[in-house]
C-alpha cells in the first residue's frame, strides 16, 4: 500500500530549490524573457522626446532629434529596436542635425547616417539615401505602447585579419563586452568560402596571439613581426591586414557573416 508524504515534507518539496523540485529546469519562454531583460534599454527618461520616423516599408528609426548626438538612436521594425552606435554627428541650431553610426559594409563612415536637412529626414546606407518622415502622433503613441527598446544587436568585433600567398584568409574575432575577453572565434578559407574552425585560444598577450587546435594540429599565429599558420609541421607565412583599411572586405565578401542581420538600417537600405 503507497504511503502518503507529511504535510510538512511535501510543503519543503513544493518550495524552489529544495527537495523534489529542484531539478526544474526553465521553460523556454522564461529562458528568453530572461535574454530580452538583460538587453532592454529604459527609454523612460527621453520616451517624450523620441520621434519615430518610418519609409512605408515597415523600417523605423526612433531619435531625440536635437539630443546628445552618441546616445538614443534606435531602429527596427515597429515591434523591436535596437540602439545604434553612434560615433558622430553635429547640429545646427534647430534647424539641422545628422548622426553617423556604426555601419561596416559602406566605405566612409558618413555613408552610414541619418541627417535631417531642409525639414526633411534622410537616412544614408553607401550611395542609397531613403528619406524618411514622422509617425503620426497618435500612431506613435500606440507604437511605443508595445515596442521593446534593447541595446545593440551585434555584439562581436573584427580582432585580426591575414591572408597567405594563395588567398586563403584566416579571420578572428571576439565578443565586444566584457572587455579583454576570451571568446575568440576563428574563420579560415578563400574569400566567400570562410568556414569557422573549432579553435581554442591558447595564448594572448603582448606579444601577440595563438589559437590552437585541442592537439596542436592548427596553430593560427599572430605575432607583431611574422604571423603564420601551421598544420602540422609546415608553416605558411602569412600577411597581417589592417581592420580599418578592409571592414567592407571583412562584413560583406569574406562571407564570414553572409546573411546574419548587424541590426543597423543598412540591413534593409543598403
Amino acid at each position: 500500500m503507497s504511503r502518503l508524504l507529511p504535510l510538512s515534507l511535501l510543503c519543503l518539496a513544493l518550495l524552489p530549490g529544495l527537495g523534489f523540485a529542484e531539478g526544474r529546469q526553465a521553460a523556454p519562454s522564461e529562458k528568453r524573457a530572461a535574454a530580452a531583460n538583460e538587453t532592454a534599454v529604459d527609454i523612460s527618461a527621453v520616451r517624450d522626446k523620441l520621434v519615430i520616423l518610418h519609409d512605408s516599408k515597415q523600417h523605423y528609426l526612433a531619435v531625440v532629434p536635437f539630443g546628445e548626438t552618441d546616445e538614443h538612436l534606435y531602429y527596427g521594425d515597429g515591434k523591436q529596436f535596437h540602439a545604434q552606435r553612434v560615433y558622430g554627428g553635429g547640429r545646427v541650431g534647430d534647424t539641422e542635425w545628422d548622426r553617423i553610426f556604426w555601419e561596416p559594409r559602406v566605405d566612409a563612415p558618413w555613408k552610414g547616417g541619418i541627417g535631417f536637412r531642409d525639414k526633411k529626414y534622410t537616412v544614408q546606407c553607401g550611395s542609397r539615401a531613403t528619406e524618411f518622415e514622422p509617425l503620426a502622433a497618435e500612431e506613435q503613441a500606440a507604437l511605443l505602447k508595445v515596442a521593446a527598446f534593447a541595446k545593440p544587436l551585434w555584439t562581436h568585433q573584427a580582432y585580426a585579419l591575414a591572408r597567405d600567398s594563395k588567398g586563403t584568409y584566416y579571420y578572428v574575432d571576439r565578443l565586444r563586452e566584457p572587455e579583454n575577453n576570451k571568446a575568440f572565434r576563428l574563420f579560415a578559407g578563400p574569400r566567400g568560402s570562410m568556414k569557422l574552425m573549432k579553435m581554442t585560444n591558447v595564448v594572448s598577450d603582448s606579444q601577440g596571439d595563438i589559437f590552437a587546435t585541442k592537439k596542436g594540429e592548427l596553430r593560427l599565429v599572430l605575432d607583431r613581426q611574422h604571423p603564420v599558420w601551421a598544420a602540422g609541421k609546415i608553416e605558411t607565412a602569412l600577411t597581417s591586414l589592417p581592420m580599418e583599411d578592409n571592414h567592407v572586405l571583412i562584413y560583406t565578401d569574406l562571407g564570414v557573416y553572409a546573411g546574419q542581420r548587424l541590426g543597423t538600417p543598412c540591413d534593409d537600405l543598403l
